[in-house]
């Protein structure tokens, strides 16, 4: 469903810091991100009162659990607002299938990767922000493999079908800045600490560590 004005409700707060429930119906937090992060959901209107303002929050309620969002802009003239996820649950986020393009660009969220992908991809984590976090999963063996870059764009992909190409300065932890998946039952979680860096939370490469065809972390180019 869309955008629905009367389910905003201003929550009773300090002045200067307003704070916002949102029934979201029958919308998911991947539905609602997806929207707000754009700028494309959540619009009070130029002329509404009480209306949204860079670093308000908005706690959502959705159907598949409760997230946190910022407000981190908001156009004067339409009173669009593009929100960041600032904590909460994590949205389930749904991996590009098929034969999709190498490059796939990645949202704030949980996702599994697995065999439906027909070839290898390239999942480009957003730009960071203090407080964005990434997890990923690889849920069944397959041979594909899945390359994971810190870069801020598709444009910054550093490793495209094996060719080294640009670079940006985010990174993971020191240099490294990509993390190749291909066993099953690897996964990571990132969060971001600042708009160039990356921290890794969690690892688990299990046995692939050791084989030849484990998964592996890498370093920038």
């Amino acid at each position: 469903m869309a955008y629905t004005k009367a389910n905003l409700h201003l929550l009773p707060v300090a002045p200067g810091a307003a704070r916002y429930e949102y029934d979201a119906g029958t919308d998911t937090m991947a539905t609602v991100l997806s929207a707000a992060s754009a700028g494309t959901y959540f619009d009070t209107g130029p002329d509404d009162a009480p209306k949204l303002v860079a670093s308000d929050m908005i706690f959502c309620k959705c159907t598949d659990g409760n997230m946190l969002l910022k407000v981190a802009s908001v156009v004067a003239s339409t009173g669009a607002a593009s929100c960041q996820w600032a904590g909460g649950d994590l949205p389930v986020q749904t991996w590009a299938t098929g034969t999709a393009a190498g490059d796939f660009g990645m949202k704030p969220g949980y996702y599994e990767v697995g065999t439906s992908i027909a070839t290898g991809t390239r999942g480009v984590l957003p730009t960071p922000y203090a407080g964005l976090e990434v997890k990923v999963f690889k849920v069944d063996s397959g041979t594909q493999s899945f390359n994971f870059d810190a870069g801020a764009s598709a444009s910054n992909i550093s490793w495209v079908d094996g060719t080294v190409g640009g670079g940006t300065a985010v990174t993971y932890d020191g240099s490294n800045r990509r993390i190749l998946l291909r066993a099953e039952g690897d996964s990571f979680h990132v969060k971001a600490t600042t708009t160039t860096r990356y921290r890794l939370h969690n690892l688990e490469f299990a046995a692939s560590a050791v084989s030849e065809a484990g998964s592996v972390v890498m370093p920038g180019t």
